[in-house]
């Protein structure tokens, strides 16, 4: 998968298939659950870099309304390209930009965080049934698409309720072990870019475990996540991270 690939899936499949559902009535709101994926996160406006090649920086300042002399060299196109990279400025996506034309919003997760993402668990399934079924003989050329399809079909609507309650679960669970009693909503929301490549050499479901797919398979009762009253808070959490820093000064000193 790459970038160009995942937009032509957004234009041409995702939006039409979304937009007409049956399902939906006009006052639906859509919100698409994304990883940080590279081929996900391709930027708009980009800036060049320190390393970029000479006609990318001048076509960056022309599209800036910057002059510039074309004798310029790298350096001196750079010098005039570094002022208009502002750190705090908001990171705009490709594939965020096109889907909110169509008034669907876009949730990224934390980066490595996998288990949160309700998909990976149907995927998992899927996966598990065509594995579980394919190897049955058969003179069907079209078996692996056929077998494909009914995999999907086979992951039905409680299924993937109970693959969001999976979700949930784990993301309060492990917010609650962090971060106490620290309100959730009062977060920001942070997008992380892990890398400019737009292919994907990653294979997030390798985290799902069969007990995760059992579960939402209801094989198995589901998992039940305990919230005690914390008794940790963002002062103890930034209190044991100062003391970690003093022994880690404590310790260098030591050795030099």
């Amino acid at each position: 998968m790459d970038s160009s690939m995942f937009k032509e899936w957004v234009l041409n499949q995702f939006i039409p298939n979304v937009i007409c559902s049956s399902n939906l009535s006009k006052s639906s709101k859509i919100v698409v659950i994304m990883d940080n994926a590279s081929y996900h996160s391709v930027k708009l406006d980009k800036p060049p870099t320190k390393s970029s090649n000479k006609i990318v920086m001048q076509e960056y300042l022309t599209k800036c309304n910057i002059a510039f002399d074309p004798k310029f060299t790298k350096k001196n196109l750079w010098d005039l390209i570094q002022p208009t990279i502002s750190p705090d400025a908001p990171v705009k996506y490709e594939i965020d930009n096109i889907l909110k034309q169509h008034d669907i919003d876009v949730l990224r997760l934390p980066p490595y965080h996998c288990q949160y993402n309700a998909i990976e668990l149907a995927w998992a399934h899927c996966k598990r049934y065509y594995n579980q079924n394919i190897h049955e003989y058969t003179e069907d050329k079209n078996r692996v698409t056929h077998l494909w399809l009914e995999a999907l079909n086979n992951f039905d609507s409680q299924m993937w309720r109970n693959s969001i309650r999976h979700c949930e679960e784990l993301i309060l669970a492990d917010w609650y072990k962090e971060m106490g009693n620290f309100p959730l909503d009062s977060i920001p929301p942070v997008i992380i870019s892990l890398a400019d490549s737009d292919t994907d050499e990653t294979d997030d479901d390798e985290r799902v475990t069969d007990d995760d797919v059992a579960e939402i398979e209801g094989d198995i009762d589901a998992m039940s996540v305990e919230f005690p009253q914390a008794t940790t808070s963002l002062q103890g959490t930034t209190s044991n991270l100062l003391l970690f820093l003093i022994a880690v000064i404590i310790l260098t000193f030591i050795l030099l």
